[in-house]
């Protein structure tokens, strides 16, 4: 709080005001009324808050969540669906998991429930009654070998498929070794037909081939193994999504990381939801940044369609409601009652001197000085 930002899995404590927005939120997410939104807000103003507060009720309503921020400079660009899909198995969370993320706990967790009597008819279909030589629930020969060692291999093991599913363009010069280690060395415990040389010849220990098909495909059976299990499915939060326009200078990189949101809108590469922090501008920076390159295959009506939900800003009683509930909060923390020592009109005073800062995060900056007075308060009183 001290920097601004309600602590993770308290995010809805500090939302205040603005009711019948977040309800309309929360619709969206309840119904599965759009398969993409834009979550738009002013920089420092509430984008990546409001996908906090999306990934927190998503959990609570039994979804898997992954949150990924883009960072063009660090291997998470969004034209490169292999990238994005290391980074989706990196931070992967299911309901109840105390904040661990990452495939090794989803995989864990879906091997664990495979087990029980109430998924015996999923896991009989998925795992070709238990033989393990084929699947018809799969699109992703990638994700199936990689399920299929998790279930009967090693702890070495499952490192390699740990590091492969999160790091897989790493991989693209090691498809022997993957061979060997998940599939040869396994072999006398379940009958794959295939013979060594076609998994080579149709790429299936790589993610950018074909359009990135395999990354896609792998998407899509990672939301059926969640639903196969029980959870309601797979919620991908996308962070700091304006990277494709300030961080990527290669205009047909550009067009590639649209043509993908385009594609997650549709539906048919990944039948989730997923949601993208964006600011109120975003859409009309698109469409000027392909007019001005000469880049016209993409028109105005296809950034239009995407569905957006914007978020005012906060006012100065929400605000000050806010305030309230970090003073609270701060007497909680070091059993004091700030109350008694700082009057309504003190605190009042205080927030309305933040709030008439005009600053793109002045909601940020508000609770930064409301907390840094209640420290110095605390210092005095000890």
């Amino acid at each position: 709080m001290r920097k601004g930002i309600p602590p993770d899995g308290h995010v809805r404590k500090y939302t205040v005001g603005r009711k019948e927005e977040i309800n309309r939120l929360l619709d969206n997410l309840k119904n599965n009324e759009t398969n993409v939104l834009l979550l738009q807000a002013n920089y420092g103003a509430g984008k990546t808050h409001l996908l906090r507060f999306v990934k927190e009720h998503a959990l609570d309503m039994g979804f898997a969540v992954s949150y990924v921020s883009l960072d063009s400079k660090s291997n998470i660009r969004f034209n490169r669906l292999d990238q994005i899909l290391g980074a989706v198995n990196s931070n992967i969370e299911i309901p109840n998991s105390q904040g661990r993320r990452g495939i090794r706990n989803f995989f864990n967790f879906v091997a664990n429930e495979m087990e029980k009597p109430k998924y015996s008819d999923f896991r009989r279909t998925l795992s070709d009654n238990g033989k393990w030589g084929y699947s018809d629930l799969f699109d992703s020969s990638a994700l199936f070998i990689a399920l299929r060692a998790w279930k009967i291999g090693t702890a070495e093991t499952k490192d390699i498929i740990e590091d492969w599913l999160c790091q897989p363009w790493n991989y693209k010069a090691l498809k022997k070794q993957l061979y060997k280690k998940l599939i040869f060395d396994l072999n006398a415990q379940f009958r794959d037909p295939r013979k060594e040389w076609q998994f080579y010849a149709d790429d299936i220990f790589v993610f950018d081939k074909q359009g990135h098909e395999q990354a896609w495909s792998t998407l899509r059976d990672l939301q059926m193994l969640a639903k196969g299990v029980g959870l309601k499915g797979i919620i991908l939060l996308f962070d700091e999504f304006e990277d494709i326009l300030n961080n990527m200078t290669n205009v047909a990189h550009q067009e590639a990381a649209f043509w993908n949101l385009f594609q997650f809108s549709l539906g048919k590469k990944y039948p989730g939801l997923s949601f993208y922090a964006v600011t109120p501008e975003f859409v009309s920076k698109c469409y000027r940044l392909l007019q001005r390159k000469g880049r016209d295959g993409v028109c105005i009506s296809t950034f239009d369609a995407l569905p957006t939900f914007q978020m005012a800003p906060l006012d100065f009683e929400e605000l000050e409601e806010l305030s309230l509930r970090i003073m609270q909060t701060h007497g909680e923390a070091y059993c004091w009652e700030p109350d008694m020592i700082m009057k309504a009109s003190e605190l009042k005073k205080l927030v309305r001197q933040a709030a008439s800062i005009q600053i793109q995060d002045r909601s940020r900056q508000a609770i930064i000085k409301v907390v840094r007075v209640l420290d110095e308060l605390l210092d005095k009183n000890k």
